[in-house]
């Protein structure tokens, strides 16, 4: 098998050039003057795209672990078990929650309703899912049954990929979780064919409803949708059982993932949707609303919690204040001693070349970039990177992009 490194640069060049090609393909200009001043545009690379743009990829704060927020009544006790590093393993140590996700945990159980914008990778998912099933596994103990928690996505491909995730942690929790979108088949025997040939699986896990019939039948704890299935389900008459009139006040959560989305004449149908969802489930003011997002920005004049929280209030009909809104924390990196600088180049071409370095190779880099022997034969990445950390570029390189992206 032969492996390939891809080459950001090389890459972006290779998309823009096809993509003017494209543009070029059909927009044409009989005016010499716009002609020659389009043409120079894009040359200048501002007109069609932008970038690139380098960022660093910093390392999160580490927050509370599942035993304090147990300890401080916050979870429930078995939570943990649902949340371990690898989603089937009940006897594997629960992953280590950053600090975004605890400060979220610790927000939403505190009955606030929350938006999270971390960015993408940062596991924002875990910001929801831990209050959920918290919630779901309380409830279960009550013998409360009916939907807890309503998670709507933009797009299918973004609720498959969440759903896959939390059934199979949630798989012998008591608990169950259904996607009903356009795609959920109608009948067990036509969900189980289409199961077999998506996830390679012979089964599903004992926590998954997968067909309609199922869903309709016995309304699972954790239902994932988009805004148009759920317009649907409030208005369609096979589907209005999912909600019955004795389970009102049930539903716990909403969650909006990439609220940002949710603009213009989508939004206020959306907002309305909401609005309509509460009344028919008895929630208002009472059912929790979250939001995630990576790309919320503040407009002119405004701090970015003041325009995220606004937004979201308008959006879910709900409060939501300055403070509710999550963002990431971030590690510096650590500084010891004087910062490293060879009085000379040392890192030979040759170097610079390879694309997937040996650990030999990285050790001797590191050598050469800071102009030190490295006392260990066999230094491991966390020692390579506190090294590299001394070295004064890279400390520029960090200080530089400490803010965020740069082109």
């Amino acid at each position: 098998m032969t492996h390939s490194t891809l080459n950001p640069l090389s890459a972006l060049d290779h998309i823009s050039e096809a993509y003017r090609i494209f543009v070029s393909s059909f927009q044409k200009f009989k005016n010499p003057i716009i002609r020659e001043w389009i043409e120079e545009e894009i040359r200048k690379g501002t007109l069609l795209f932008k970038g690139p743009y380098i960022d660093l990829a910093r390392r999160y704060a580490d927050g509370d672990s599942f035993e304090t927020l147990v300890r401080d009544g916050l979870i429930h006790r078995d939570t943990s078990l649902y949340f371990a590093r690898e989603p089937n393993d009940r006897s594997g140590t629960a992953v280590s929650l950053y600090r975004h996700q605890s400060d979220a945990i610790r927000l939403i159980m505190s009955a606030q309703n929350t938006i999270i914008t971390s960015g993408t990778g940062s596991g924002k998912s875990f910001c929801f899912t831990v209050p959920v099933v918290s919630t779901s596994l309380g409830m279960r103990e009550q013998n409360l049954a009916g939907i807890k928690a309503i998670l709507v996505y933009p797009m299918n491909a973004l609720a498959n990929s969440q759903y896959d995730e939390i059934s199979a942690r949630l798989e012998g929790s008591g608990l169950k979780i259904a996607i009903y979108t356009g795609d959920t088949p109608n009948t067990h025997s036509q969900a189980l064919t289409a199961y077999q040939e998506r996830t390679g699986r012979s089964a599903p896990y004992d926590s998954e409803l997968i067909s309609r019939e199922e869903i309709q039948r016995n309304p699972p704890d954790i239902l994932i949708t988009n805004y148009v299935m759920l317009e649907y389900i409030l208005t369609r008459h096979e589907d209005k059982i999912l909600f019955p009139s004795e389970n009102l006040g049930r539903l716990k959560y909403l969650v909006l993932d990439e609220i940002h989305t949710y603009t213009g004449k989508k939004g206020a149908d959306t907002a309305y949707l909401i609005r309509r969802l509460k009344q028919h489930t008895g929630t208002i003011n009472t059912l929790r609303c979250i939001g995630t997002s990576a790309t919320v920005m503040p407009g002119e004049g405004e701090i970015a919690g003041e325009a995220i929280s606004t937004f979201a209030a308008k959006l879910f009909g709900e409060t939501f204040n300055t403070g509710s809104v999550v963002e990431e924390t971030f590690i510096s990196p650590p500084r010891t001693g004087d910062s490293k600088l060879p009085e000379q180049i040392l890192v030979t071409e040759d170097i610079g070349q390879i694309k997937n370095p040996e650990p030999a190779l990285l050790k001797t880099l590191a050598e050469q970039l800071t102009g030190e022997p490295i006392p260990i034969s066999d230094p491991s990445p966390a020692y390579l990177g506190e090294t590299l950390g001394s070295q004064r570029t890279i400390q520029f390189i960090e200080d530089t992009l400490a803010e965020g992206p740069r082109s």
